[in-house]
């Protein structure tokens, strides 16, 4: 394996990431790999480093922290809408709070995985969301993820625990930031449309669209999403009570929720959601903002050690 550039977010992990990392890179060291490593200091700043890192020619990038270094870690694989090396390959060692997307991927979180992933150098290409956004200032840059996005609740808890301490598990995080936001959050009017021909219109609690089955702390909103598969699971939630998301929230951890019939379920490799700025957007666990969303799937667009 070639020279492995590493981005490490020291504060993931409820900051125990910046204390355990130099035993992580020791055991990286003995296991005979070569690497470089930087820790990120800022938000923006693992996209920043993985984009130099891809033109000083290092085309295996490691992301070490949650969701969201991941996320920024993504972003900078892209320029200008393409990849900077087509034959870039991502590695993921998940050290966050929510850690969902490797459930996704169907990997483990342990160093000893990710030893095994790298000995066996086995690359996956997967589908890629890319997100536009327009507000009034003008269209903002496209963000890319490759887990869950949504407009709605989800991004409302997201974003609320992203706020608050990530002393506690995925899980009860997760937990204590969805009850609180049901509390106060209220469902909107979006506007919806599905590869230019599915029309959606009305009060609904949010859109969520797909490429893994996981978000939030283990949810499986998605349970028949693959990563590789060239489309979307989109899942529209109505009007739902508040009573209604109390009700089922045990369900969505086991992927059993798909039958509730305020809920409906596409297909596509396009979303266009308009909320007249009223919905928050999250993805991969970051919040760009509130605007009107354009979700766009990339097929295949990314390598990924599995």
């Amino acid at each position: 394996m070639d020279k492995i550039f590493i981005v490490v977010n020291p504060v993931s992990a409820n900051k125990t990431t910046a204390r355990e990392w130099p035993l992580y890179e020791k055991v990286l060291s003995d296991a005979g790999f070569e690497f470089e490593a930087e820790l990120t200091e800022y938000t923006g700043h693992a996209a920043e480093l993985t984009r130099k890192a891809l033109k000083l020619g290092y085309n295996t990038i490691m992301s070490v922290g949650g969701d969201g270094t991941m996320n920024e870690v993504v972003n900078g694989f892209f320029e200008n809408d393409r990849l900077i090396d087509e034959n870039s390959r991502l590695v993921v060692f998940s050290r966050g709070t929510g850690g969902v997307f490797v459930r996704s991927l169907g990997i483990n979180r342990n160093i000893e995985d990710l030893l095994a992933i790298l000995k066996r150098n086995r690359e996956k290409q997967i589908d890629v969301g890319r997100l536009s956004l327009a507000c009034a200032e003008g269209n903002m840059p496209a963000r890319y993820f490759l887990n869950v996005a949504d407009i709605g609740i989800g991004a409302e808890t997201a974003n609320r625990v992203n706020m608050n301490s990530k002393r506690f598990s995925g899980f009860l995080s997760f937990l204590l930031g969805t009850l609180s936001t049901v509390v106060l959050y209220k469902n909107k009017n979006f506007e919806g449309v599905i590869d230019d021909n599915i029309h959606l219109n009305g009060i609904m609690n949010s859109v969520i669209v797909a490429n893994g089955k996981y978000c939030g702390g283990g949810m499986m909103v998605a349970p028949d999403a693959v990563l590789d598969d060239g489309v979307f699971d989109i899942i529209i939630l109505g009007n739902l009570s508040k009573y209604d998301i109390i009700k089922s929230y045990p369900l969505i951890y086991k992927g059993k929720h798909m039958n509730h019939p305020k809920l409906k379920y596409y297909r596509g490799s396009k979303v266009k959601v308009t909320s007249g700025g009223k919905g928050l957007i999250e993805a991969d666990g970051e919040i760009p903002g509130r605007a009107d969303a354009v979700f766009e799937l990339m097929p295949k667009a990314l390598k990924i050690l599995i």
